[in-house]
């Protein structure tokens, strides 16, 4: 156990990531005080009949879905897949009948990918596809708009972002198939919800959003302007 324990600590440091203490042994980002408080944060949220997500925003959660994010820490999405048992089993009831489960990551912005090197919400997609026996499904493509995001009113930005998303990828969906598109934070829910306008006017009616956290406080306009700090050039 020690030696795990030391090889984590070489990998991952040794400070806790959310309360930044390094005198607790680590699993491997947080301390057992940590862990607890993120349990407490393992809370089901259901946004209407379309919408479910995995944690309420918390000092925790808030803590490793920005390591995911801007971290360089894809593990995080499994990680955080891994410590909701509970509301996992929620949400594979949340489901309805289907034969085919098809993940769908919203497609992240081309100068986002380049700085990450990867897209967050297909790390969860393909942590929630292994325990739920579904498959990650690459669908969307995303274009890119000349107007910033964080110049607009909330109307603004949903009015804007309702053709950003478009199906790249030929389908032909079954009866019974269902689409799941993944986001890390559900805020206003513009995003998935322009994700979902572009499928069903591809004909997909079967389908539904599934994010990791859901953001009750002021923090939302936080992440939402650091994800919309570019300026997109239209191509």
């Amino acid at each position: 156990m020690n030696i795990v324990r030391n090889f984590s600590r070489f990998l991952f440091g040794s400070e806790c990531l959310a309360c930044g203490v390094a005198s607790q042994p680590l699993d491997p980002w947080l301390c057992e005080d940590c862990r607890k408080k993120l349990a407490e944060e393992n809370v089901s949220v259901e946004n209407g009949a379309d919408a479910f997500s995995f944690y309420t925003m918390g000092a925790v959660s808030r803590k490793l879905i920005h390591g995911l994010k801007y971290g360089n820490m894809p593990g995080m999405a499994s990680y955080l897949v891994r410590n909701s048992k509970a509301v996992l089993e929620e949400f594979k009831a949340w489901l309805p009948p289907h034969d085919r489960l098809y993940f769908v990551p919203v497609p992240l912005h081309s100068s986002r990918f380049r700085e990450r090197g990867y897209n967050q919400t297909q790390k969860i997609c393909q942590a929630l596809s292994s325990l739920c026996k579904g498959r990650v499904l690459d669908l969307l493509g995303r274009r890119n708009f000349s107007t910033s995001q964080t110049k607009l009113s909330r109307g603004e930005r949903c009015a804007n972002v309702a053709g950003a998303f478009f199906v790249k990828k030929r389908v032909k969906p079954l009866a019974r198939d269902l689409f799941v598109v993944v986001d890390d934070v559900y805020t206003t829910g513009a995003t998935t919800g322009a994700c979902l306008y572009a499928m069903r006017k591809y004909g997909i009616e079967n389908a539904k959003v599934c994010t990791m956290l859901y953001e009750r406080s002021i923090s939302a306009a936080v992440d939402l302007a650091a994800d919309n700090a570019v300026v997109w050039d239209y191509r």
